[in-house]
């Protein structure tokens, strides 16, 4: 992404298919009382967890969307999710314990569980991307303390069926082990795919585990930098405390907007999901299009994670470079067609590559162009 950034400066158009950024504007009810509460003033640090009022306003939309009663004092307002699940991390793990991640899965994970001096265990999924008790159980140790869900998934757009979350949730609760479930991807979902929270679906995971959300990918409110957690009370005080000591507090005039956008923004974030599931047919269709390439249609989310398989091993013949996975393609198509992905070694998964479909049509149909051109000429 810095690369691209850098090629831009210099003039050189790039069809940039790397962000996890929604290429779309937040609620206007949002951006309304954004601009009300700075023209008023009201840019004054709240309290460390966040606003009552916001609070609540999560509590509705997690009881509404998620199927999950929270109370506000079981909520905690963030600086974006990010640091929700670093946070939450710091209050769970100590040096020495161990945090179980099925791969392929976001980037950060990993670098996040390190920060909390915790030791990251990678599980690989099955050819669906969905994890299986018994990798999971082959990877449990004494020093096992937290299981770390993403549904629906970066980067592969997987929605995990109901059926595989009460399996991870009945392995998680029988061997008392804290599931942190990311599910900010959570109305992203299509073509009749149902999101489920394993916390819902395992009632007893609500009393021992930690929910993340936010406003980022559903309400395209990015820069806005709010997300929350739902915990158990004590835990979700430890966290907020922790939180005063890190950050002060949230964001006022970004949590003032997201009582709008949680509140007023329905029918902008539906408009945003509808887009979203056509442009996943457009790509994963031109995709799939491409002799050799191998590419599951996305659930959820809005990236497509498609694997090279026959394209491996071999070589684009003006530069000479070899394809031995997706980095070595991305770096070839950003040099020589200016069109930018993610290769899949930073998720995990060497031999694939996720293509975000956070762009607009036009250039969606461009990029498929050029990878499609590209892939011709390797030999």
């Amino acid at each position: 992404m810095q690369k691209v950034r850098e090629m831009r400066a210099e003039g050189i158009e790039v069809l940039a298919l790397t962000a996890g950024e929604p290429d779309f504007t937040p609620p206007r009810a949002a951006e309304e009382a954004g601009i009300a509460a700075i023209r008023e003033g009201r840019g004054k640090y709240t309290p460390a967890s966040g606003t009552q009022t916001l609070r609540e306003a999560i509590c509705e939309h997690i009881q509404q969307d998620i199927g999950l009663s929270y109370a506000p004092s079981e909520i905690v307002v963030t600086n974006g999710a990010k640091i929700g699940i670093a946070q939450a991390l710091l209050a769970l793990v100590q040096a020495g314990d161990e945090v179980v991640i099925p791969t392929p899965s976001w980037t950060s994970y990993p670098e996040i569980v390190g920060i909390a001096d915790a030791t990251p265990v990678l599980v690989p999924c099955g050819p669906d991307h969905l994890p299986r008790v018994a990798d999971l159980e082959a990877a449990r140790t004494p020093r096992t303390r937290v299981l770390l869900l993403n549904t629906p998934s970066n980067p592969t757009g997987v929605v995990y069926p109901e059926a595989t979350l009460r399996e991870l949730g009945e392995w998680a609760l029988a061997h008392d082990i804290v599931v942190l479930s990311d599910e900010i991807y959570a109305a992203l979902t299509f073509d009749g795919a149902v999101h489920r929270s394993p916390l819902a679906v395992v009632p007893g995971l609500r009393e021992t585990s930690v929910w993340i959300g936010g406003m980022s990918k559903a309400y395209a409110m990015t820069g806005w930098r709010m997300g929350f957690l739902a915990a158990p009370e004590p835990l979700a005080k430890k966290i907020g405390a922790l939180q005063s000591q890190l950050a002060g507090s949230p964001c006022a005039i970004s949590q003032e907007a997201s009582v709008a956008a949680l509140r007023e923004g329905a029918a902008e974030r539906e408009a945003m999901r509808a887009a979203f599931e056509s442009r996943s047919q457009l790509v994963v269709e031109g995709l799939r299009a491409i002799p050799g390439l191998e590419c599951a249609m996305p659930q959820g989310a809005f990236y497509a994670f498609p694997s090279l398989g026959a394209y491996l091993g071999k070589t684009e013949p003006t530069t000479g470079r070899r394809i031995d996975s997706g980095d070595d393609l991305a770096e070839l198509l950003l040099e020589l067609d200016r069109v930018s992905f993610i290769g899949g070694g930073a998720f995990g998964k060497p031999d694939a590559f996720r293509l975000s479909f956070a762009a607009s049509e036009e250039v969606l149909r461009e990029a498929l162009r050029r990878i499609a051109a590209r892939l011709a000429t390797l030999s």
